[in-house]
């Protein structure tokens, strides 16, 4: 009779078992694709927008030096905006810049004053788009180690202007984390630019003296 139970009993946990087997599964899988869609979403929150910049400069005299920075969207977002030497601390320069200009055609909207640059698109029509470059000039007094001693320099790219204007700094979707320019010696003209530079003052110079001749 035992041993009858126990047969019983073995029978009905082996039924058991194979009914709870396929939700097991289920189971287990529903959270292994859980799992792998929170890492990718983890990768994705930390990879969405980036932004890095390098900066260079020409001593324009008086102490004043021509700064430009060469922005590269690294992210997944075109951008529409680049907040130059200003995080959540606030502005990190220590004197006023002159004279910012774009390639793209952004403007300053000194949104915090000039202990900072505000570059926005203004009308929305020329993004940095996603894998390009563009530059962004400048003039100050700060000398090229100072401006790019930390916490100076540190900036912020944007989704959009609305997200500058939010003040957003490592927001997905909107704004990139802190980053710095790297300082970097400006280019210097190439040996082709020289030789067509001489070739035109060359040209010009024979036509002046054609000119001369004539008038004679």
């Amino acid at each position: 009779m035992q041993n009858h139970n126990k047969q019983q009993n073995t029978e009905l946990n082996k039924s058991l078992i194979m009914n709870q087997l396929p939700k097991l599964i289920t189971n287990r899988f529903a959270l292994a694709l859980a799992m792998a869609a929170g890492l990718a979403a983890s990768t994705v929150s930390s990879q969405a927008q980036s932004a890095t910049a390098t900066i260079s400069d020409v001593a324009a005299g008086g102490g004043v030096f021509d700064y430009t920075i060469t922005l590269h969207n690294t992210g997944t977002y075109s951008l529409d905006a680049f907040w130059y030497a200003w995080t959540l601390s606030g502005n990190n320069l220590s004197t006023d810049i002159t004279s910012p200009g774009s390639s793209l055609g952004w403007v300053d909207s000194a949104k915090t004053g000039n202990l900072a640059i505000s570059w926005v698109d203004s009308t929305g029509t020329a993004p940095l788009g996603v894998g390009q470059s563009a530059t962004f000039t400048f003039d100050s007094t700060e000398t090229p180690t100072a401006i790019t001693t930390s916490p100076s320099g540190e900036s912020v790219a944007y989704v959009t202007v609305a997200g500058l204007n939010a003040f957003a700094q490592n927001s997905l979707g909107v704004a990139s984390p802190v980053f710095s320019p790297t300082l970097v010696t400006a280019p210097e003209p190439t040996s082709m630019g020289l030789i067509a530079a001489g070739s035109l003052v060359l040209a010009v110079g024979l036509e002046l003296r054609k000119g001369r001749k004539k008038s004679a």
